[in-house]
């Protein structure tokens, strides 16, 4: 592969899933007709959901602009989830495939449903990485842009901007939904400048101090969606802990002893409240209407001197 236009969202992760396909450690169990999987599959088609959502907003972008997937970075397997060159800048893109989760983010803290994770540390020098490479390639000045992408989360909370100081790389964390509307900033690129960097960016030896063979996309594609087919209902699969009770406090507080929580409503006793309170309809409805009656009786029999 001579460019890297030609790999596809999730390229690397989708590598080490078929990898792990052929070797068996994802096979279907012939004596029980299931699907063995490792945690760390999970974890890897997970992953290529994330960019895959993230790649189907990518392609929405106009012809002006340079999307790269999985990009192969450094002498190792490390890559870069995607790369985009615009006239609004140039963008390394970290995804997280994280439905329903709550994100809080100040400076280089990051928390996700309250467990802290090393994401704005790692997409900074990500990005640092990037604008050197990107740089050399073109001989022009190359800011990078780390963007954190979390797909389908919860609440996002900025309580600080992102990232550190004004020497760093600067740092986004947002939803999927809002990343289209990032490239649409003002233009800090000519047209010549975006096309300079482009032609560096799409070179393996650019990016990557050995790069290899590559399977290209529309055959690595036809390779998982089999791979999705056979096993995906099972590699979909959470891992989610069992929800926890919550601590009572001051409101929620229940007092009672057990017995009185746990017996059902109808038998418990009425209170003294509303047996009076049936005691007094009954006087209305009855006696009051049989004195009055009385009452008229005896008016009526003072008049006549009976």
């Amino acid at each position: 592969m001579s460019d890297l236009r030609q790999r596809v969202p999730g390229h690397s992760l989708i590598d080490m899933l078929l990898h792990q396909w052929d070797l068996g450690t994802i096979r279907l169990d012939a004596s029980t007709n299931d699907v063995v999987v490792g945690e760390d599959a999970v974890s890897w088609y997970r992953g290529v959901i994330g960019e895959r959502r993230v790649g189907t907003i990518l392609g929405l972008l106009s012809d002006s602009h340079t999307v790269l997937h999985s990009v192969p970075v450094g002498k190792g397997s490390s890559d870069i989830d995607h790369v985009v060159i615009g006239r609004a800048g140039v963008f390394s893109i970290n995804t997280k495939y994280s439905p329903g989760k709550k994100i809080w983010s100040a400076g280089y803290g990051l928390y996700v449903d309250g467990h802290k994770q090393l994401y704005v540390r790692n997409s900074v020098a990500e990005a640092r990485r990037a604008a050197e490479l990107l740089s050399a390639a073109s001989g022009l000045t190359v800011p990078v842009t780390a963007l954190i992408v979390f797909v389908n989360p919860g609440p996002i909370t900025h309580k600080a901007p992102a990232g550190g100081d004004a020497h760093e790389p600067e740092v986004r964390v947002l939803a999927d939904d809002d990343l289209f509307r990032v490239f649409m900033d003002r233009p800090v690129f000519s047209e010549e400048q975006v096309e300079r960097i482009a032609a560096a960016a799409v070179l393996p030896a650019t990016w990557h101090r050995s790069p290899s063979e590559s399977t290209v996309g529309d055959h690595i594609t036809r390779e998982f969606e089999a791979l999705e087919e056979a096993v995906g209902p099972h590699l979909a699969r959470a891992y989610t802990a069992p929800p926890k009770a919550p601590a009572p406090n001051a409101r929620n507080r229940d007092r009672r002893p057990a017995a009185s929580r746990s017996r059902p409503a109808a038998a418990r006793r009425p209170s003294s409240r509303k047996r009076q309170s049936a005691f007094e309809r009954l006087f209305r409805s009855l006696l009051l209407p049989v004195m009055g009656l009385v009452g008229f009786v005896m008016y009526v029999n003072s008049i006549t001197g009976k």
